[in-house]
């Protein structure tokens, strides 16, 4: 484990959590002080971004050297995929969103994920849940971590 806190600040650093299968780091950024979560298989190195939602070069920054597979865009409002564009054009990496949600985002879709389906990042798998209410599609990723 670490000493994790969750507390992040626009313009701050990351906070970092680290899980024995899986490293967390959490990064506020844009105006609106949105949260954008990079999830790391410490067993691969592969990268999965949750939300590319402001300022692709601290996203950018963020993700590093790390191999940045997925980014995840949980919900379709403007402040959640503001640098989503930028962010895959630099890494390549594919794009995932609910098919409900998928159409306003300013690229296409590789991925469309629905409840219960899962996205992996590495060896980890994390389960799509859809929680329809803020947007028609927006979700949220679970965690099952392997020590129980």
């Amino acid at each position: 484990m670490s000493d994790y806190s969750g507390d992040v600040r626009r313009g701050g650093p990351a906070d970092r959590r680290v899980l024995p299968d899986l490293e967390i780091s959490k990064l506020s950024v844009g105006p609106m002080d949105n949260n954008a979560y990079l999830l790391r298989c410490p067993a691969t190195g592969d990268g999965l971004l949750i939300d590319a939602a402001n300022e692709d070069d601290r996203l950018l920054e963020l993700v590093g050297s790390t191999p940045l597979r997925t980014v995840v865009t949980t919900h379709q409002h403007p402040d959640h995929w503001q640098a989503l564009a930028d962010v895959v054009s630099e890494t390549g990496a594919q794009t995932v969103a609910h098919p409900l949600d998928s159409a306003p985002l300013p690229v296409p879709v590789d991925v469309a994920v629905e409840h219960g389906g899962s996205v992996t990042v590495g060896e980890v798998s994390l389960e799509v849940i859809h929680v329809r209410g803020h947007t028609p599609g927006s979700i949220a990723l679970l965690h099952r971590a392997s020590d129980g």
